[in-house]
């Protein structure tokens, strides 16, 4: 894993939360929030696919595609809780 894959998970997944929290418009997923939680989840899914699929076994596009995968599935994750938090009598 070289370091300009790593940064370009971060910089995928910052994108795509960024992109997510915007149109989304979920009160308490900010923009900053989205940006965030879109890089972890980015960076998450390029290394369980870097562990999945060695370097040499495929090309780096795929680490790539996971790491958009990863971080909208973390969005998902972040705004299933923002909705429950919002909820009358939900408990979190």
């Amino acid at each position: 894993m070289t370091m300009f894959a790593f940064l370009s998970w971060i910089v995928l997944g910052a994108v795509i939360g960024a992109v997510l929290a915007t149109i989304w418009k979920e009160r308490g997923l900010t923009l900053a929030w989205g940006t965030a939680i879109g890089g972890v989840g980015g960076v998450v899914g390029g290394l369980i696919a870097r562990f999945v699929f060695p370097a040499g076994a495929v090309f780096d596009g795929l680490a790539l595609a996971v790491a958009l995968v990863g971080a909208v599935v973390a969005m998902f994750i972040a705004k299933s809780r923002v909705e429950h938090k919002d909820r009358p009598g939900a408990t979190v």
